[in-house]
């Protein structure tokens, strides 16, 4: 018996370990099975094979793990019993019985779409055999064990070959118990003497509740998974539109910088152009500084005006100046006009360096009387200071 229980604990723990390849679905089946018993007796030899009677089997049972399972059943419903001789007697019973079944190749790996499927079984039951002729009825108590084989035709439905022994009591068919110790001898009484009960059964193994367990989650998987697509294409979509966004203010704010950058550009070019008008404007000073008549000594009222040269000069270090001496045509020689016209340049010129002007910075021309600056004779008496 502790050998038994040993096995038994093996195979449920195996059972509930298994390293599965495909998922696993725990659920209900229904079993409906016909065939044919044989029972024994211990008056007469199991060789008597005109003894075989139909049999039938229901069962419902639940998979708990791909190894281990349980399952109830019901069968019957005729079997002989011996009378003198070799006289046979049917009668009829029924039996109610509770098995634990191992399925054999999942201890090793669980294969959903595997087609054979050989399993064991080990159970108990209650037998109760109903009267006949002048036999009262009787219950007996069952001990079963069996081999089996399971023949996937399809997700739903197995084929299923069972081959079973139920041990029962001498009370199911062996109507009389006078089986002694040391025979005549002795007298002591056997308490108890097995009669088997042999059934070979085919049918069919409906797999109603792990079907409709795979069938609720694989519906739940594909509106999970087309949820899931649904989130994702709409995250998809809503990432595309904040990136559409993104690179539409991204592109708007660049325009925008170029813009402002161009703008900015365009007016400090214009304030720098404003800028250097305004300085050519300041240092471009034109001054007519006036002599009298045949004279080249610069006039106390024109002084300022050499002043003001040379303040634009300072204040524009990279500036430069030209001077250029006249000469009025109608009064004086060509010769004598040429020289003054000189004079007249040099004195501008060297009261610029006596102000701390460098020579470099000066560009002394002389025209006499050659070129005219004024239809008025007395503007031609001038010194014209040009700075740039």
């Amino acid at each position: 018996m502790k050998k038994v229980l040993v096995v038994l604990a093996t195979l449920l723990f195996v059972g509930a370990s298994v390293n599965a390849q495909d998922k696993f679905y725990p659920g209900w089946y229904l079993g409906v099975q016909g065939g044919a018993n044989y029972v024994t007796s211990n008056n007469w030899s199991i060789s008597h094979f005109k003894h075989i009677s139909p049999n039938g089997q229901i069962s419902v049972g639940y998979d708990f793990t791909p190894v281990f399972g349980l399952r109830g059943s019901i069968s019957g419903p005729m079997g002989y019993y011996p009378t003198n001789g070799t006289n046979l007697n049917a009668f009829y019973y029924g039996q109610l019985a509770l098995d634990a079944t191992f399925d054999i190749c999942n201890i090793f790996r669980y294969k959903e779409t595997r087609f054979f499927n050989p399993y064991i079984f080990l159970g108990a039951g209650a037998n109760y055999r109903l009267a006949a002729n002048d036999q009262a009825g009787s219950f007996s108590p069952a001990v079963r064990a069996g081999l089996g084989f399971d023949f996937r035709l399809s997700e739903l439905v197995d084929l299923s070959l069972e081959f079973q022994d139920n041990a029962l009591n001498n009370k199911f068919n062996t109507l009389e118990d006078n089986t002694y110790f040391g025979g005549e001898i002795l007298k002591i009484k056997k308490p108890f003497k097995w009669d088997d009960n042999f059934a070979a059964l085919i049918g069919l193994k409906f797999n109603i509740g792990s079907v409709k367990k795979k069938a609720a989650v694989r519906a739940a998987e594909a509106a999970a998974a087309e949820a899931a697509a649904l989130a994702a294409a709409k995250a998809a979509a809503e990432k595309a539109a904040a990136e559409k966004a993104a690179a539409e203010k991204a592109e708007a704010e660049r325009l925008a910088a170029e813009r402002a950058a161009a703008e900015k550009a365009a007016a400090e070019k214009a304030a720098a152009e404003k800028a250097a008008a305004a300085r050519a404007a300041a240092r471009a000073q034109v001054e007519n500084i006036y002599f009298d008549l045949d004279k080249y000594v610069i006039k106390k009222e024109e002084a300022p005006k050499v002043d003001h040269i040379v303040a634009v000069l300072n204040e524009f270090p990279d500036a430069v100046v030209t001077v250029s001496g006249y000469a009025d045509k109608q009064t004086g020689k060509p010769k004598h006009n040429m020289t003054l016209s000189q004079n007249r340049a040099e004195r501008v010129a060297k009261a610029l360096k006596d102000a701390g002007i460098a020579a470099s910075r000066i560009t002394v021309n002389y025209y006499g009387d050659t070129v005219q600056v004024s239809d008025v004779r007395e503007e031609n008496r001038v010194a014209v200071v040009v700075t740039k």
